[in-house]
């Protein structure tokens, strides 16, 4: 028999250790996120020095949410088995040996190694996301799950903005393979925090001994988990869309430097640290943790936002944009894993919540793909954004005919 801890859904026995809990895992997935999108604010720089097209170096960029989609779906139930922080502890020391190897592969200037490097880390990337996710989301009242998953999810645009941000800049000083030293430095230090709060959590002890087919079978039969799935995806394929390929089309269209290309875009990824919070603060809070208004708004507002972008010419235009585009896509982010993780069993969550992820980071690793070939055939960027447009359009649609996870009445 397997047995793993969970948090007690009464409570947190003692605050801090849960504060020292959700800031290990935050730092720990900034660091991530910092590494999965270092090397689009250089893209034109990786491309040059690793002697590849830029249609093939955002591979780099695809590589890490491509392996995270494939493996997660089946790692949930080992999250389920073993439990949430026994495989944060594993993700974290793969990710360590992949930040080292993918320094070493980037100053070697070998591409296929570091596109492994990237891959393997994809895996634990994945892992170390689902089960933090998870691991907060159970260590809170069901009244305060939207909030605490919110403001945990807001690491990933913090790493994702520190990373466009600070990418061209780590890149002119030290070049652009020094940016993946953030996987050795930042998951040490907050792997040693979150051990320390999860010491001081009460713990009460689940068990999950079922087969993964039983457990897929569990969760697939809810209609939500089909909903959030496709939710996801269309959300998580914007939101990638626009952190790889922003850079890149500020620099073409408007002669930017790589410098202010990279600030510029790391607007749309910053805003999701007040809005990716804001999102399960407002569904908890003003909705009776009614998700799909927040879901619906979201997607709404988006679709012409990416519309605006795709067809100004006016720089102040856009970076307005980004700043509405960025706060209401990421909006999604923080209520959607709510979303699905309420309507099955506490001992199948983390198979829940992975197969949502699989879903969103399928959408991630696919969209940066598409629109890297639609812009290399037609040569313009107005097919990609029509592209990006289509799937927030599907979101929308999907929002509005989905069922609710919870009710007022449910409360």
């Amino acid at each position: 028999m397997t047995t793993r801890l969970r948090a007690v859904h009464r409570g947190v026995r003692d605050e801090r250790a849960f504060v020292a809990c959700l800031v290990g895992t935050w730092l720990l997935t900034a660091a991530t996120h910092y590494y999965i999108i270092a090397p689009a604010s250089v893209l034109s720089t990786v491309a040059t020095d690793l002697r590849v097209t830029p249609a093939r170096a955002v591979w780099l960029v695809s590589a890490v949410p491509a392996s995270w989609a494939v493996t997660n779906f089946a790692l949930g139930v080992w999250i389920d088995r073993l439990g949430d922080y026994t495989m944060i502890a594993i993700g974290t020391g793969i990710v360590v040996i992949a930040g080292g190897w993918s320094w070493w592969a980037g100053h070697e200037g070998a591409f296929w190694s570091l596109l492994t490097a990237r891959l393997v880390a994809g895996v634990a990337v994945g892992v170390i996301w689902t089960a933090s996710t998870n691991l907060v989301g159970g260590a809170v009242s069901d009244a305060n799950r939207g909030t605490a998953i919110g403001v945990f999810i807001t690491s990933a645009p913090a790493g994702f903005a520190m990373g466009q941000l600070s990418g061209p800049l780590v890149a002119a000083r030290f070049g652009w393979h020094a940016n993946f030293l953030a996987m050795i430095l930042g998951p040490v230090v907050a792997f040693a925090l979150l051990t320390a709060g999860v010491r001081g959590l009460t713990v009460e002890p689940t068990t999950n001994t079922a087969s993964m087919r039983a457990n897929f079978a569990a969760i697939l039969r809810r209609p939500v988990v089909w909903y959030g799935c496709a939710m996801a995806f269309a959300a998580y394929s914007c939101y990638l869309f626009l952190n790889s390929w922003l850079p890149s089309y500020l620099a073409r269209e408007f002669a930017l430097s790589a410098a202010l290309s990279g600030l510029l875009t790391a607007v749309f990824p910053a805003m999701g640290v007040l809005s990716r919070a804001g999102g399960g603060a407002i569904s908890d809070r003003l909705l009776n943790r009614r998700r799909l208004p927040v879901l619906r708004v979201a997607f709404l507002v988006s679709l012409p936002l990416v519309v605006l972008i795709a067809l100004t010419d006016v720089l102040a235009v856009i970076v307005a944009a980004l700043v509405v585009a960025g706060f209401v896509v990421q909006l999604t982010f923080g209520v959607v894993y709510s979303y699905v993780q309420e309507v099955v069993e506490p001992q199948i969550t983390g198979t829940a919540l992975s197969f949502l992820t699989t879903a969103g980071i399928s959408g991630a690793f696919t969209a940066p793909l598409v629109a890297g070939a639609l812009i290399e055939i037609t040569e313009t960027y107005l097919l990609a954004f029509a592209y990006a447009a289509a799937l927030t359009g599907l979101g929308l649609l999907v929002s509005w005919f989905a069922p609710e996870s919870r009710g007022p009445s449910e409360s």
